[in-house]
């Protein structure tokens, strides 16, 4: 697992000291709103050290990843790559491909500021350059529009054949070949060691 970086953030692995960054963002209601229901600190801090173990394993499970503000060396959200088990169906595909579910969680200070954007490109590039990801799949509560703008700006596939209209959640995709065709950032994913 490297870390990366783009014009304006570092994209690094999770480390111990991120855990009260990691534990405010799961508990906060204002930053869980669109998500789900805001953690205890106790499920919280589990989360993170679940966080830590998984990046340390040698088998892709769940890779997680701190994304700090170049300029003001802070912690501004978390973004992740899960090898786990999708909670719905997804794009099918005539072979076996390496797939992975992306999330990404920013503090309300990194609005209004096209930071997501430049985060979720870069971890893409990273994906599909140095881990040979196939698929990158995303899932959003249907009234996460600002996800939805993210997702449409980069070019995520949506196809309202693959939405699951029983739940609230929705699907889109990205595949390598749609990558290697299309540039979707002008970041520099750098890997450093």
């Amino acid at each position: 697992m490297h870390s990366f970086t783009t014009e304006r953030l570092l994209i690094r692995p999770l480390i111990t000291a991120d855990e009260s960054f990691y534990c405010y963002q799961y508990t906060d209601k204002k930053m869980m709103r669109i998500i789900g229901e805001p953690l205890t600190q106790k499920q919280a801090s589990a989360a993170f050290h679940r966080a830590l173990k998984a990046n340390k394993l040698d088998k892709n499970t769940v890779r997680t990843w701190a994304i700090i503000d170049n300029k003001s060396n802070e912690i501004i959200g978390t973004q992740a790559f899960s090898w786990l088990a999708a909670r719905q169906a997804t794009k099918a595909s005539s072979a076996t491909i390496e797939q992975v579910e992306i999330g990404i969680m920013l503090a309300t200070k990194a609005n209004g500021k096209l930071l997501p954007e430049e985060a979720v490109a870069a971890i893409m590039e990273y994906g599909f350059k140095q881990l040979n990801i196939n698929r990158i799949n995303a899932f959003y509560r249907n009234k996460n529009r600002a996800t939805q703008r993210i997702l449409k700006k980069i070019g995520y596939v949506y196809e309202a054949s693959l939405q699951d209209t029983t739940t609230d959640y929705g699907y889109q995709y990205f595949d390598q070949d749609q990558w290697q065709s299309k540039i979707i950032t002008h970041t520099s994913a750098a890997i450093t060691s």
